[in-house]
């Protein structure tokens, strides 16, 4: 008996730990991480509409088809612009650029530096903000130039904090996402980073040229 309330309270701490998710900020841009199924993007557009990219920019990560194979694939740029977000203030990273979560932060840290700003929203998946907020702070470095971040979410299905405690489906995302992290830190330590795909094109015209061209 003392084992299993043990075992259960490690798992709702866990859980807590895991569902970092900050309310919604103002800040000088909106970011959109790519991947999903579309409520990334749906809700980025929603706090766009209410003010919250003080610059008026938006910008996007990952495919520009958000669910390509699927019956209810659409283009993230018409989507927006068919929602009154102006074309000049769309700015697309495409996945030639950047290829993961890390290296979306270094990108978006980049793109902060060269034009001046010093806040940012990301919206992304409720499972997703615990690895975010770590990568920002502990590998991408935010905290060391000022940059401030909010890490914001859609809202799950249920509205129950610890719904993934019964639904196995979101447990897996949740423990996934947990393994994610750890590996994150490994592989962008100061001892392996300079082997990452990262270091190796984050000085390459492909990436500073699109970083000047948005």
């Amino acid at each position: 008996m003392v084992t299993g309330t043990a075992a259960l309270l490690l798992i709702v701490v866990f859980g807590l730990f895991m569902k970092a998710a900050d309310k919604p900020h103002k800040a000088d841009i909106i970011v959109s991480l790519g991947g999903g199924d579309g409520r990334r993007i749906k809700t980025a557009l929603s706090l766009y509409q209410k003010g919250f990219s003080q610059s008026g920019k938006f910008l996007y990560t990952g495919r520009e088809i958000v669910n390509p194979a699927l019956p209810s694939a659409f283009s993230k740029t018409i989507f927006l612009e068919k929602n009154d977000v102006p074309a000049k203030n769309i700015v697309y990273i495409p996945r030639g650029v950047i290829s993961n979560t890390a290296e979306e932060l270094f990108f978006i840290r980049d793109y902060m530096h060269l034009h001046g700003y010093k806040s940012v929203l990301i919206v992304s998946s409720p499972s997703h903000a615990r690895r975010i907020k770590t990568i920002a702070r502990w590998i991408a470095g935010f905290h060391k130039t000022d940059l401030t971040y909010y890490v914001t979410a859609f809202h799950e299905t249920s509205g129950n904090p610890l719904h993934y405690l019964w639904d196995k489906e979101e447990r897996k995302r949740y423990f996934l996402e947990f393994e994610k992290l750890l590996y994150n830190l490994l592989k962008y330590s100061p001892l392996t980073i300079d082997k990452t795909s990262y270091a190796k094109k984050m000085n390459t015209p492909l990436w500073q040229e699109t970083l000047r061209a948005l």
